[in-house]
């Protein structure tokens, strides 16, 4: 398969997180509406963490600080605290009061929302990031194993994605999930990927877009082994432009309408799949 015939993918970064507060139940919601409206494939990326009560729940960081109107670490709290805790707060104000937009999501839940949408006929899929270093270490990927294959989730064409920073969680997901599609995500530096070669059984690399802007002729060299490159975050029209131009074929953006404009711009939303 050559690059023009790959499919292109859109997966919604923490949601529709540049309408909506990230990873709220407003977020996904906004990203499964959009992609009903659209017509298109969607995938909806999620960080997870475990709360005091050993659910995993949808959230980016350790700790409360950043995007809600609490503080302090998300392992310290149950579910039940958790949904009291306002996740809009710190992002209402710019983006707009909606329905749900301060509201927690937990794994299940978005599962859920997931597996309604795909009953709906809407194509959704999932990006779920298994988040280290974390306080529970690989508990993490044990769980969000679990939960894929609960939903018969774990065999090829399956919705479910697992990315992840860590080489040691996605081997772990590899042995549990081992149909199931694994990405490996680089920031800072490409040294560990720098000839394109993965880890084993590992077909996708998600590097920051900085890395591929420094050094571009990188996604050639991955494609040469047979592996596809999806890159973060990809916001800028230009940036979704050069991306497409050196050969990526996934994109995590805040803004999706910004992605498939761009595609429909060239032609290319026949490839989305």
């Amino acid at each position: 398969m050559t690059t023009e015939d790959e499919p292109l993918v859109i997966f919604a970064h923490r949601g529709f997180s540049g309408r909506v507060p990230e990873m709220t139940r407003a977020a996904y919601r906004e990203a499964i509406s959009f992609a009903a409206a659209e017509a298109i494939p969607l995938g909806l990326e999620a960080d997870l963490h475990f709360a005091a009560d050993d659910t995993l729940v949808c959230l980016h960081d350790l700790d409360l600080d950043r995007t809600t109107d609490r503080s302090g670490p998300v392992f310290a709290r149950t579910t039940a605290q958790l949904r009291e805790v306002d996740f809009g707060a710190r992002r209402r104000a710019k983006l707009g009061a909606r329905p749900d937009d301060g509201a927690l999501v937990t794994c299940t839940d978005l599962l859920d929302l997931a597996a309604r949408a795909i009953e709906d006929g809407v194509r959704i899929s999932l990006n779920l990031e298994t988040k280290h270093p974390n306080p529970r270490g690989f508990a993490v990927d044990d769980r969000v194993a679990a939960l894929v294959t609960d939903r018969g989730w774990d065999v090829a064409g399956s919705p479910a994605r697992v990315i992840s920073f860590a080489p040691a969680s996605l081997a772990r997901v590899g042995r549990l999930l081992p149909q199931v599609p694994r990405t490996y995500l680089v920031e800072r530096t490409l040294a560990p990927v720098a000839d394109g070669r993965l880890p084993d059984g590992i077909r996708i690399v998600g590097p920051d877009l900085a890395l591929v802007r420094a050094d571009p002729d990188f996604v050639a060299r991955a494609r040469r082994r047979g592996n596809a490159v999806h890159v973060w975050t990809v916001n800028d029209p230009d940036d979704v432009a050069f991306c497409l131009e050196v050969g990526v074929t996934g994109f995590t953006t805040d803004f999706p309408d910004r992605v498939l404009a761009v595609l429909r711009d060239h032609g290319l939303t026949h490839r989305l799949g």
